[in-house]
């Protein structure tokens, strides 16, 4: 609808410029402008945040995109995306607020909704609510499955595996069928990796990880899954490299793995090679 508006009034502005005159049609034409801006100002405000955030200013960049948002006039699938970019930056609670507000509302697509969701469940996984994550991610897979629901769900699958055995046979069937349905994504190959591994198969998970290092990712959850395979074989000096390399990228609300993790992994690596040198 916009859309047509700003063609009618463009068009508008061409007449007046044609068969008035000149001034009219400029003064129609920045009249025109800025009724434009006006109904644009909240996708600019968002557009300007987004560049702001993507070039490292996260601060900045999510100051812009509150402003968006408060406006009250946001595109849907804005206000989902900037909800993620609060998870991303551990602002669980006001992302809360955000999602809360917007699944209530029930605009949006249903994408949109299904997005808002899988959101809310990111975060009740990081409050350590994994069960209420995983009632969560299961319908938000069954509405709309796709490489990111397969990949979150996967990860929740594996740590209710850890706490319940029974799911055990559930999970790596759930993992395969994620695999087969995307083993080029990152996080649906490292769920099958990290459940190889925990399942002594080294050799696969090793394969698994291998071929994700080969090519440069911007996660250290990789290099970090990897560095664990590669200590159960005994591989210690490799295995100090990837959690070097682990340490290089940023962990955010939607890591899978925290800092710490791998600081504990280097250190016990150290000590590992240390003891090696001195046995030498």
């Amino acid at each position: 609808m916009q859309t047509l508006i700003a063609i009618a009034l463009f068009v508008l502005v061409f007449l007046i410029y044609n068969f008035v005159n000149a001034a009219a049609g400029i003064a129609a034409l920045l009249a025109v402008l800025a009724v434009f801006i006006w109904l644009k100002w909240p996708t600019i405000l968002m557009l300007r945040g987004n560049s702001r955030y993507n070039k490292g200013d996260h601060a900045g960049g999510l100051a812009l995109m509150e402003q968006a948002y408060k406006t009250g006039k946001l595109d849907s699938s804005m206000v989902v995306y900037y909800s993620y970019c609060l998870v991303r930056e551990n602002q669980d609670d006001r992302a809360t607020e955000l999602l809360d507000e917007f699944i209530a509302s029930g605009k949006g697509t249903k994408a949109d909704i299904c997005r808002a969701k899988h959101n809310k469940a990111l975060i009740l996984r990081n409050a350590g609510k994994t069960e209420e994550a995983f009632e969560v991610m299961k319908e938000v897979h069954a509405d709309m499955p796709a490489s990111d629901t397969f990949g979150t769900l996967g990860l929740i699958y594996l740590e209710l595996a850890d706490k319940n055995p029974e799911l055990a046979e559930e999970t790596e069937s759930f993992l395969n069928e994620a695999y087969e349905y995307n083993s080029d994504d990152r996080t649906i190959a490292c769920n099958l990796g990290d459940w190889n591994l925990r399942t002594g198969k080294l050799d696969e998970a090793e394969s698994i990880y291998k071929n994700i290092v080969n090519h440069r990712q911007n996660s250290p959850t990789p290099y970090y899954s990897y560095a664990r395979v590669l200590m159960e074989k005994g591989n210690y000096e490799d295995a100090e490299d990837m959690l070097n390399h682990a340490l290089r990228y940023p962990f955010t609300g939607v890591t899978a793995i925290k800092r710490e993790d791998v600081e504990t992994a280097l250190k016990t690596v150290e000590e590992k090679l240390a003891a090696n040198k001195t046995d030498d």
